[in-house]
């Protein structure tokens, strides 16, 4: 008998109790907290890639990442 794993797809929730909760990754990426995930969102192509099980994330607009 295999293992049934799931899997999420798309997410259409925003944590509305953290505060500054949108992060610019790129010029076409928005990064933003979803229940217990991060999620990226690409804005043009309309795909979401999931960062699971995230606590606590801070994002810092002053130094350039990636």
């Amino acid at each position: 008998m295999s293992a049934v794993v799931a899997q999420c797809h798309y997410s259409f929730g925003l944590r509305t109790g953290v505060a500054n909760n949108l992060c610019y990754f790129d010029e076409q990426t928005v990064i933003f907290p979803s229940g217990n995930n991060c999620v990226r969102y690409n804005i043009d192509r309309k795909w979401q890639r999931f960062i699971p099980g995230i606590c606590h994330a801070h994002f810092s607009g002053l130094q350039p990442y990636g």
